[in-house]
């Protein structure tokens, strides 16, 4: 694989497309089932707060549209072997691939969510239509991968595991941004109480969404690498090591901040959400090196198809 010639843009395209969508929908996420029951009763705050997230959302919304553009321009001229963002090839792309139709689909989303942010005022905290948007957008990228290529019934199975993934991703990933922007608003308005009830509810979250994509992990690994062989001989698979690697260490993160500082903080101990917003901020960066590695992991053959059965 060329990371740093032709496949170069394509990589950073993806991983920073994987990125805005994941934050976004993490924000919007975090904001509905997080801070709004959290906040429900302070006013300032609440609405300080709501306005960082619908910034959050509107510039992940842009990078995420101005990024999805360039990857399909990129896919156009990868497919057809023509010149980049060439009119003809593109139209082609978009009316005769199921890449092209994804892209439609997506746009459509894309809209919808901008919609719903420019109301977001008037539609309140709890914007189910930018939530459910978001997810959408997230989510309908397994269609654009590996996983929107597997035939018949296992390619349902796959891209039903794929979905999951992705959401699930952006409710600890996406969310973790907004946990941090949550401690800073609420630290300043000495809302100790409420700091506590958001990290365990976020805690909650993140329990659920770290089962899910365990399991969903093993479902697409048994789709794209098959074998421990496969893992361990080709790109894919120590790619794959790398990007498994990494999840644990965030793990490890999460549970000291479960086990060890989130009862701290509720006995107001001194430092312990210093340490709690320094962790999850390393737990952001891991998160978004991995959504990095997906970008490249789905630019490649998957290793289940490298190596003889």
């Amino acid at each position: 694989m060329d990371w740093l010639g032709s496949g170069g843009p394509m990589i950073a395209t993806r991983a920073i497309h994987f990125s805005a969508t994941a934050v976004t929908a993490g924000a919007l996420l975090f904001r509905a089932v997080i801070a709004e029951p959290v906040l429900g009763e302070e006013g300032v705050v609440a609405d300080v707060f709501r306005s960082q997230i619908r910034c959050v959302a509107g510039i992940g919304l842009l990078v995420a549209g101005l990024s999805g553009i360039l990857w399909l321009l990129l896919q156009a001229a990868s497919m057809s072997g023509r010149p980049f963002g060439e009119p003809g090839v593109l139209l082609t792309v978009l009316n005769e691939t199921q890449f092209g139709e994804v892209a439609e689909l997506r746009a459509a989303l894309a809209i919808v969510l901008g919609a719903a942010l420019a109301w977001d005022r008037r539609l309140g905290g709890r914007n189910w239509l930018a939530v459910v948007a978001a997810l959408g957008l997230i989510a309908s990228l397994a269609w654009t991968g590996h996983a929107g290529a597997t035939p018949g019934e296992a390619g349902t199975l796959h891209v039903a595991a794929d979905v999951l993934h992705l959401c699930a991703a952006s409710a600890w990933i996406g969310g973790l941004l907004s946990l941090i922007q949550f401690y800073a608003t609420a630290r300043r308005a000495r809302l100790m109480a409420s700091i506590v009830r958001a990290t365990r509810r976020f805690s909650i979250v993140g329990i659920a969404s770290v089962a899910i994509l365990t399991l969903t992990g093993i479902v697409n690994a048994y789709f794209l690498v098959g074998s421990l062989h496969a893992l361990m001989a080709t790109e894919y698979g120590r790619l794959l090591i790398l990007k498994l690697i990494m999840f644990a260490i965030m793990l490890v993160f999460a549970a000291i901040n479960r086990v060890w500082l989130t009862p701290r903080l509720a006995l107001s101990e001194s430092g312990a959400l210093r340490w709690l917003a320094r962790n999850s901020a390393v737990e952001l960066g891991l998160g978004l090196a991995i959504l990095a590695l997906v970008g490249l992991l789905g630019t490649l053959h998957p290793a289940i198809h490298l190596v003889e059965p």
